[in-house]
């Protein structure tokens, strides 16, 4: 076999596992549970994916596949009653060239009502990403409410001529139909969110079967995440600002926002109200409605850092804080566990246990994702020994009478769902001594036995390092800084990490400073310090252990990660064989004007967005940002260097790796570009094979005894 079609191999190999999207308990006791859930899975052979539902049985000893894997593709979005009575679809059909939603309502094992949106036209599109999107059943099982795109009054030309028929007809109503607007622009919520301007909150009525778009939400507020109230006579959602723009709103918690409710009578309040500006995030009832919990920071700064957990008693509106940002030491059992605080970005729909008291939520924790159980009366927290501290990764996605269905990975195994039980006394419950068992199969990567996954304190007493290759090698090793910067590389399962293990490689991630999940004051460190502190840090980090620095290096990032890899192959320009970047940042000057993201660059740099208005007029930002871009270094450059570049990506721009590809050239280096029709991940099947496969040639080429 040949070399390619071994890493061809490999690849098909790494990416074949389903990875879970949702999972829901339908029903459960003390002797057993269903569990229904939501899969998607890599179709190399259609260049797809597809998404797949089924559901288990388990007694908590051994579980029973109830019904086979449904393809559910076209599916957009979905969700059950409170009673399970009814489970309601968005579904979208091609209709020629156009693509038509259906919203379906199934009941007694059929399918009784069925509303053709695009026909009833009270709306655009219903929105489904994991930012705005909304599909919930109301308390009574009558109502359902989604966020859709506001409907738009059609345009034509200030002239255009009509046909004799339409012109005959006397009485005819044009009155939707506005001249001179074709082409007004709209700004959209940019990377990923392209084409959503104006969301509004939709209440379907299955009774009267009525679709109504709820009014009395000012206009220069966005809704999102939307819930229904207890008594089911309104709704509670977040409410994004829009003035004076909009940014970039896919992996930022840092926009302005605030929770409010209006009822379906049109009687608009905003419950957080601050004198500060907040960002929030999921607001969720307990089980009795008598608390509302969200998730909740100040806006600007970081794009992602560290939430209080806020809790609002809903008969007095009084407002209290239940986790704060301070990292806090846990005591489980006889050992000391560091709390770095909430760097999740949302709570599951049903997070509550049954003393209606304590929600369960899961959060990044250096390196690793942990599940916690927090009072909010008493605020306390308990840490869940599913796995071991700061090793692997565990999500709760469901809690229904004291069991939590997780989803549990690592770097060295893909992803299995888990039923979880909560034991208690008449007391209190006994958090340390909790009821595993599997509900999914385990899946695991051919010769597993033989790599080890690794956790390091290799900078500022904290787990900052994951190491994960083969036992007892000096195999190349791939330097794989993760992007954001304030976001983190986390023990779980990685297709394209699992890839480059099975072909001989080693991955090193390190949480350098800015990361998320190690303290709030660790992510705000980097802000004026970006192209200095973390470049250092990754650098520190693979020279800290001899069996790292002493083999064969490679670079690998994407995003800020990729400015982190053409920084370090600037300023460290020998230690490096060769150099992969993913839509890298290289020049924060142009990326200003550029991204949908323009004040990343001002924080990063150090300085306060709201006060500078263009790079122009502000000759200091000027200064540091051109200081702070890895193209300053491009003429120190040796290492071969493969860009991968989105010609879609809103974020990073695809002239971003086009200027740094066109210096490297111009330098002598020795470079290749690949420009994909994606966005800012590359996440589709095509452009992930392709890439991924290029990368491992690119460096399988430079490592070679040949190369040298």
């Amino acid at each position: 076999m040949s070399q390619l079609d071994k890493i061809v191999a490999a690849y098909r190999i790494a990416t074949q596992y389903p990875a879970l999207i949702s999972a829901r308990i339908l029903d459960c006791s003390k002797a057993s549970v269903n569990v229904h859930s939501v899969w998607v899975q890599r179709v190399l052979e259609r260049q797809a994916k597809t998404r797949f539902r089924q559901t288990v049985f388990s007694d908590y000893k051994t579980y029973t596949l109830t019904s086979p894997p449904t393809d559910i593709t076209n599916e957009l979005i979905s969700a059950h009653s409170k009673s399970s009575k009814y489970f309601c679809v968005v579904r979208e059909i091609e209709s020629g060239k156009d693509i038509k939603q259906y919203l379906e309502v199934w009941a007694n094992c059929s399918l009784v009502k069925n509303y053709d949106l695009s026909a009833l036209d009270v709306h655009g599109k219903i929105y489904a990403d994991a930012e705005f999107g909304t599909l919930e059943w109301s308390p009574d099982e009558t109502k359902i409410v989604y966020i859709a795109e506001k409907k738009v009054p059609k345009s034509e030309p200030f002239y255009k001529q009509k046909s004799k028929a339409s012109a005959d007809k006397d009485g005819v109503d044009n009155s939707d139909t506005v001249p001179g607007k074709e082409y007004d622009w709209s700004q959209d919520w940019g990377e990923q969110l392209v084409g959503k301007i104006t969301p509004v909150l939709v209440v379907c009525d299955i009774k009267t079967d009525t679709i109504d778009v709820l009014s009395n939400i000012p206009n220069d507020v966005n809704p999102a995440a939307a819930t229904w109230t207890p008594d089911g006579k309104g709704v509670v959602a977040i409410g994004y600002t829009t003035t004076p723009r909009k940014l970039g709103l896919i992996y930022c918690t840092n926009r302005p926002s605030h929770v409010f409710s209006l009822t379906l009578s049109g009687q608009y309040n905003v419950l957080n109200s601050n004198s500060e500006q907040l960002s929030v995030k999921t607001p969720r009832f307990n089980l009795n409605g008598t608390k509302l919990v969200w998730l909740e920071r100040l806006a600007g700064g970081p794009h992602h850092s560290c939430f209080k957990l806020m809790s609002c008693n809903w008969s007095t509106k009084e407002i209290t804080t239940v986790v704060d940002f301070d990292t806090k030491i846990l005591q489980i059992n006889d050992e000391q566990l560091p709390f770095y605080g909430l760097y999740n970005q949302g709570i599951p729909s049903r997070s509550w246990l049954n003393d209606d008291k304590t929600i369960v939520l899961s959060t990044p924790q250096g390196g690793s994702i942990h599940t916690f159980a927090i009072d909010t009366e008493s605020k306390d927290i308990h840490y869940l020994p599913i796995t071991k501290p700061f090793h692997e990764s565990v999500s709760v996605l469901d809690v229904c009478n004291d069991v939590l269905v997780c989803y549990k990975s690592s770097l060295n195994k893909p992803g299995q769902l888990f039923a979880i039980k909560i034991l208690s006394t008449f007391e209190a419950y006994d958090f340390t001594n909790i009821s595993i068992n599997e509900i999914s199969p385990s899946h695991c990567l051919p010769n597993s036995d033989n790599f080890v996954v690794e956790h390091g304190y290799n900078l500022y007493n904290k787990p900052t390092t994951i190491f994960y290759g083969p036992k007892n090698s000096n195999c190349p090793l791939i330097i794989w800084p993760h992007g954001g910067p304030h976001s983190s590389s986390l023990d779980s399962f990685i297709a394209q990490a699992a890839f480059f293990i099975q072909i001989g490689f080693a991955v090193l991630f390190i949480n350098y400073r800015g990361s998320t999940g190690l303290g709030k004051d660790y992510v705000e460190s980097l802000l004026g310090n970006i192209g200095d502190a973390d470049v250092k840090d990754v650098y520190n980090a693979v020279q800290s252990n001899p069996m790292w620095s002493n083999r064969k290096l490679v670079l690998f990032g994407g995003s800020h990660g990729g400015f982190l890899v053409t920084q370090l192959s600037g300023q460290y320009p020998s230690e490096f064989k060769a150099v992969c970047a993913l839509n890298p940042v290289t020049d924060l000057i142009t990326m200003f004007g550029t991204t949908d993201i323009p004040e990343w660059d001002i924080t990063e740099g150090g300085y306060n967005y709201s006060e500078v208005d263009s790079l122009a007029n502000s000759k200091d930002v000027l200064m540091k940002l051109a200081d702070c871009s890895p193209c300053k270094n491009v003429h120190k450059v040796q290492a071969p260097t493969l860009l991968l570049l989105g010609e879609k990506d809103l974020r990073v721009p695809a002239s971003q790796g086009l200027a740094y590809y066109h210096l490297l050239k111009k330098h002598g280096v020795t470079t290749r570009l690949l420009m994909y029709n994606d966005c800012h991940p590359l996440s589709t099947v095509a452009a992930d094979m392709d890439s991924s496969i290029n990368t491992a040639l690119w460096f399988k080429k430079f490592t070679s005894d040949d190369s040298e």
